[in-house]
């Protein structure tokens, strides 16, 4: 835009001609409406015209239109061409006055007499004030123009792809980073392809098919059932013509860049998935009759069994055999073809043995793929009659149900089905069905019940060698004994099941990911961070390659508490965020609530008071099939925090939520966490006695193996002393905490506020100057900008300014200057180009920033800054 604003500056000088260049739907109409504008309110005459291959001159005769002015007629012969080029140059002359901006867009697409007269034109200038802004696809340019205006001296503006962080800006601040990563790498950066990824764009690219002659537009038809890449003897056995017929269609799809060559030279593609989406959608009409040639033609070649099953699942032939056997293929690395296949195996099937054994099959595969309702009903339906391998699938069903939830029925699934299998453990499938009831015994907060089943299984594993099964005993092992407060064997089991996990091959932990989930877990709880977060970042990369999505989105909330335990908040926000467009694209309310309650947690921690109740409350919003314990935490989080935005009492609700003054259903060793956050709701509303109590409760439950949560009960005791105005012991009690938290930089900033708070209170200047400072660089670090803003005022009472915390960004200094000009968040976001969702997360950093609150502060501000 730059580059154009400075075009109409120089109006008359050089270069005259303006070229924009970019692939289609990468923004280039979008940038000469803009500058359309501009030359408009600079009171300059704009002629527009977009290439149109019609009637000849027909572009050019719409340039012209717009000053009343046009061909003195028809032109029969080259004679009369070149007069006709002349006579344009002599119209622009006269039309030019004070300057005039002729613009062209889809230049590629103009007749072939406008691109004589725009080649003429390149040739021979306009003398006069004439701006000539040309915008073409470079792939489809004709040799003739491109040869004149390698030739003429034009300058060159190419719009590249958008970055990551421009995705991010266009998504707004409730997307993931991957989810906005996913999105660019799908939409190769292009603008338009990211509205018709996300639903919001008509589909643009079907203008591009309507000029095709019918047989090239059959054979991109084809082409789209066939696949990316594909190559021309599968087309055109699909397409039912000649393979000469089929080569003659991709010179013209290639010619419009419909299709491009594959870097295997032999075959072809589409120049993007939405481009083949608009082709396959157009063959409608014809679509099973084609995927039945591919799947025939296919069969001929003897291809792969998977590639096989997906043309004949589309084509709904009667070819059971090849959908079963691809999706026993498909199951371990894309369990929702699997799933799609046996679904069409099983219609095609009459009531019978055969057909419950796929439909098990395909309850299993669904399950995988994180569509648990309807795998639940099919695994039930399958129960009630005779399956193969039974404990298998009692086990899957019992997660089913437990993740679901529904932990009393999960229960009696399992007991029933262990019933008739007394004794100890003799096969794989019975030693996960225990598993099972020991972790829905953990789950549902019976500590100690049920342990001894993992022993059982883990003395079996070791008989059998099963390393996977053994680390799975041994890692829950670690977590059902801190549940039940044997922190010693929790540490042992821990370090067992880590040394087995760690000598797995990602094949086979890819087979059974949870074990590497419940050991991180118990990693979290014994102070672990690193090994934690490694463990949950193996089994997030292996849930992605294999299509789980039913574990992704437990081990995205895993991550988020563990970097959030690391005070990396802002990248625990984001695998929240991930956690919530997972479970939303899942079609998961449950997950997606619990994904929402830890965004909302995260948000309330850091200080962004507002957005912890904003998103809260859409997490309580989602309630139903969640377990009773995230439904309570959710409702615990909003009611905190709605509590701090609106200064009322909300303990008593608070306390029904948690079970009451000793919180019984949380385990002992966690119970230091949730008395801190009590500690800080009274104190915030001025109830210091009942903070008092509850900091006091937080020591008892605190043990010095886990410093971290001894850490949290000294920082809860030093903010209540601090209410008390015991100022020295308050500093002395802040200390204690600080020296604690070296795994956890937040809460060592949190520490070092309330140590810098007590120093300056009791008249220590120095020192309250040295912690606040380190307080301010620390919350800054960790992503809590709101909490910086907040020691920077109390630095700026005792004359010092928090370095970096009043420094804003480049984007952030030119919203503020906008605000500061009056303009709104939507035109902020208009002329940005920006969501207004994403105007209002700046926003709320600049004013955490500049420990400011509204609008006129920040103007205000402004003002002084211009001033010096």
């Amino acid at each position: 835009m730059a580059a154009l604003t400075a075009a109409l500056a120089r109006i008359g000088g050089q270069p005259w001609v303006v070229e924009v260049v970019g692939e289609p739907g990468i923004g280039k109409t979008r940038l000469l409406d803009e500058l359309v504008e501009r030359a408009r309110a600079a009171e300059l005459l704009v002629l527009t015209g977009r290439g149109r291959p019609d009637a000849d001159f027909g572009v050019l005769q719409d340039v012209l239109a717009g000053a009343g002015a046009g061909l003195p007629g028809p032109v029969t012969s080259e004679v009369g061409r070149y007069r006709a080029f002349r006579a344009v140059r002599a119209l622009l002359e006269g039309l030019a006055g004070r300057g005039a901006v002729v613009v062209i867009d889809d230049l590629q697409w103009a007749d072939a007499g406008t691109l004589g007269a725009i080649a003429h034109l390149l040739r021979h200038p306009p003398t006069g004030p004439v701006l000539l802004v040309l915008a073409y696809r470079g792939r489809q340019l004709p040799a003739t123009i491109a040869a004149a205006l390698a030739a003429a001296q034009v300058e060159r503006i190419e719009l590249r792809p958008l970055t990551v962080t421009d995705f991010a800006g266009l998504l707004g601040p409730d997307v993931s980073q991957a989810r906005v990563m996913q999105l660019h790498q799908a939409a190769e950066g292009n603008p338009l392809y990211l509205r018709l990824l996300t639903g919001h764009a008509a589909n643009a690219p079907r203008l591009e098919f309507a000029g095709l002659s019918p047989e090239a537009r059959l054979i991109s038809q084809a082409a789209a059932v066939a696949g990316d890449p594909f190559e021309p003897g599968l087309v055109a056995a699909i397409a039912d013509v000649p393979t000469g017929a089929v080569l003659s269609g991709l010179d013209e799809l290639l010619a419009l860049d419909l299709v491009r060559v594959d870097t295997d030279e032999r075959r072809f593609r589409f120049r993007h998935s939405t481009v083949r989406e608009v082709a396959y959608v157009d063959g409608a009409s014809w679509r099973t009759l084609a995927h039945r040639r591919a799947a025939s033609e296919l069969a001929r070649r003897d291809a792969l069994v998977t590639v096989r099953a997906h043309h004949v699942a589309l084509a709904k032939l009667d070819d059971v055999d090849t959908l079963v056997r691809g999706s026993m293929v498909k199951m371990s690395t894309d369990p929702a073809a699997s799933a799609t296949w046996l679904q069409v195996a099983a219609e095609l099937l009459d009531d019978g043995p055969e057909r419950q054994r796929v439909l098990t099959l395909a309850g299993q595969a669904l399950a995988l793929t994180g569509d648990l309702s309807e795998a639940r009903d099919l695994l039930t339906t399958a129960l009630r009659s005779e399956v193969d391998n039974r404990p298998a699938v009692v086990a899957q069903l019992a997660r089913i149900s437990r993740l679901l939830g529904f932990h009393e029925e999960a229960r009696s699934i399992v007991v029933t089905e262990l019933a008739a299998h007394p004794g100890k453990t003799d096969s794989p499938e019975v030693a996960r069905l225990k598993l099972e009831l020991a972790l829905i015994s953990v789950i549902r907060a019976r500590f100690g019940e049920d342990a001894g089943l993992i022993d059982d299984v883990a003395d079996y594993a070791r008989r059998e060698h099963d390393r996977a099964l053994e680390a799975a005993a041994l890692a829950l092992h670690s977590w059902a004994a801190y549940t039940a407060g044997d922190l010693q064997t929790a540490m042992q089991s821990c370090d067992s099941a880590k040394s087995i996990l760690d000598g797995l091959s990602d094949g086979e932990l890819s087979a059974w990911i949870e074990p590497a989930y419940w050991l991180s877990l118990a990693e979290r709880y014994l102070d672990r961070l690193d090994d934690g977060l490694r463990h949950v970042d193996r089994g997030i990369a292996l849930a992605r390659a294999t299509g789980r999505n039913y574990i992704l989105t437990m081990l995205l909330s895993q991550r988020c508490n563990i970097l959030r335990w690391q005070g990396h908040l802002g990248d625990a926000l984001q695998a929240a965020k991930e956690g919530v467009d997972v479970a939303a694209r899942l079609g998961s309310e449950a997950r997606r609530g619990v994904s929402l309650h830890y965004w909302s947690r995260l948000t309330l921690v850091a200080g962004n008071v507002l957005e912890a109740v904003r998103v809260g409350r859409l997490a309580v919003a989602t309630e139903g099939s969640e377990p009773d314990w995230w439904t309570r935490n959710a409702r615990k989080t909003l009611a905190l925090a709605e509590s701090e935005a609106d200064h009322v009492d909300r303990m008593d609700e608070v306390l029904e939520l948690i079970g009451g003054p000793d919180i019984p259903m949380v385990e002992r060793f966690s119970r230091p966490i949730h008395f801190e956050e009590l500690v800080c709701a009274d104190l915030a509303i001025g109830n210091v006695p009942r903070a008092a109590d509850w900091a006091r409760r937080a020591s008892d439950a605190a043990d010095p193996l886990l410093p971290g949560r001894a850490g949290l009960a000294d920082l809860a005791w030093a903010n209540v002393l601090l209410a008390q105005g015991s100022y020295p012991l308050a500093l002395a009690r802040a200390s204690q905490a600080a020296a604690k938290f070296s795994l956890n930089q937040f809460e060592l900033a949190r520490a070092l506020f309330t140590a810098g708070r007590a120093a300056a209170l009791q008249g220590s200047s120095a020192a309250a100057i040295r912690h606040l400072e380190r307080a301010a660089a620390l919350f800054t670090a960790c992503d809590a900008p709101s909490l910086a803003a907040q020691v920077a005022r109390d630095l700026r009472q005792l004359g010092r300014r928090a370095a970096g915390t009043e420094t804003l960004t480049a984007r952030e200094l030119e919203i503020a200057s906008l605000v500061a000009a009056g303009h709104s968040n939507r035109s902020i976001a208009a002329t940005l180009v920006i969501s207004e969702r994403t105007v209002t997360t700046h926003l709320s950093r600049i004013y955490a920033k500049l420990g400011i609150s509204s609008r006129a502060a920040l103007a205000a501000q402004h003002l002084r800054d211009e001033k010096g």
